[in-house]
């Protein structure tokens, strides 16, 4: 056998070109390829050394500003409050001079002082590296009501602030409220508003007692006039023309001071003194 014999002779491909066919050998993968994974990992390493790096670093930062006393709590400026004093308010906000003002929570010096009573509104503001201005609005206590068998202090709308107590003492008028009549608390403020601006003869400020009455709409008793004023709750600025009209026309009659009871409603006002008597519209 010869030499030439031996060597395979390779088969032409078949490939179609007119009468012709010539064939091509289909190649067969002789293993699965598998994705190089090296680069990721390599990224994903460098990545996580760089994370690490950097929380660390933060860190270290973060409990040298907290430390450090540059940013040490000097000043603390109170504004707003009339019956609560600057101290008391930033003993209750938590601020203290000497303190690191960026570990200072905003959120819960607010919550802490809104815990107290007396305080409606508040706003903190911090100024770095030192200082920080916190602005109070307070409720005002424009009444007494009664609580159970206590006293407590009301705003203007009539509701509860807390109880009197001997600290601070204010002396105000006791508001009561007849059953249904609870809806006009919410204008209770604007009716007293109207009527402090009435211009009447009289200080409707000192009155002894308020009451929201359901036959007579608001009741006021003047002590140092020793008269009782009822105003009518409808047609409510009508009815406080009226009683200026009423009351300047005894002022000028020399008739104010023997007057006792003074009662509004619609057209009409009553006027009661030591001899009754009314007056039209």
């Amino acid at each position: 056998m010869t030499r030439q014999s031996l060597v395979k002779k390779k088969r032409a491909p078949v490939t179609s070109s007119g009468n012709t066919y010539n064939r091509k050998r289909k190649r067969i993968p002789s293993g699965r390829n598998f994705p190089n994974l090296w680069p990721w990992l390599i990224t994903l390493f460098t990545l996580s050394v760089f994370i690490v790096m950097l929380s660390v670093a933060l860190l270290y930062v973060y409990r040298f500003v907290t430390v450090s006393e540059y940013f040490a709590v000097k000043n603390v400026t109170i504004s707003g409050n009339v019956r609560l004093g600057g101290g008391e308010i930033q003993a209750l906000a938590g601020l203290q001079t000497g303190m690191n003002s960026l570990a200072v929570r905003m959120g819960e010096v607010e919550t802490r002082l809104l815990r107290n009573p007396w305080i409606a509104g508040v706003s903190v503001k911090r100024e770095l590296p030192d200082t920080f201005h916190v602005t109070i609005h307070e409720r005002i206590p424009r009444y007494w009501v009664r609580q159970g068998d206590a006293l407590a202090y009301a705003d203007a709308r009539g509701n509860t602030i807390c109880e009197v107590g001997p600290e601070k003492f204010t002396s105000l008028p006791l508001l009561t409220v007849d059953q249904g009549m609870e809806p006009w608390l919410d204008q209770l403020a604007d009716m007293a508003g109207a009527l402090e601006t009435a211009r009447l003869p009289l200080d409707v400020n000192n009155a002894a007692w308020v009451r929201l009455s359901r036959s007579s709409g608001v009741e006021l008793y003047l002590e140092n006039a020793d008269m009782l004023l009822s105003i009518g709750v409808e047609d409510w600025n009508a009815n406080l023309n009226r009683l200026g009209k009423v009351m300047d026309d005894l002022g000028r009659r020399g008739e104010l001071k023997t007057v006792r009871e003074v009662r509004v409603a619609g057209p009409s006002v009553w006027v009661k003194a030591e001899t009754n008597f009314s007056v039209g519209s």
